[in-house]
């Protein structure tokens, strides 16, 4: 499987991003693109970036999947991001203050 392509993603000052789940809850939010992705990789322990799709400018969607788990051990492997850059947040109708259940 060849890797999906680079987000091209653009940061300006002071426009963080916003790492949320599949449920729209949002976990973490980095000062960079690159920095939410490597945020997102390292929680969910993925091996492989399953796809990537561009919904908007600054706002991208990722199918992450993990390590495959142990014998007996019948936890998910898949999960889903959407990384959005705080410009797209508010244009989203979501809360740019809101908390992230994992802060910095």
């Amino acid at each position: 499987m060849t890797a999906p392509p680079e987000a091209q993603g653009t940061d300006g000052p002071d426009l963080r991003w916003y790492v949320y789940d599949r449920h729209a809850t949002l976990l973490h939010v980095a000062g960079t693109l690159s920095d939410a992705e490597t945020w997102a990789v390292a929680h969910w322990g993925v091996v492989e970036v399953g796809d990537r799709e561009e919904v908007a400018d600054n706002d991208y969607w990722y199918l992450l999947l993990a390590a495959m788990p142990d014998k007996g051990d019948y936890h998910s492997r898949d999960f889903q991001a959407r990384i959005v850059r705080h410009d797209r947040v508010i244009a989203l109708g979501r809360n740019p203050q809101a908390t992230p259940r994992y802060p910095s």
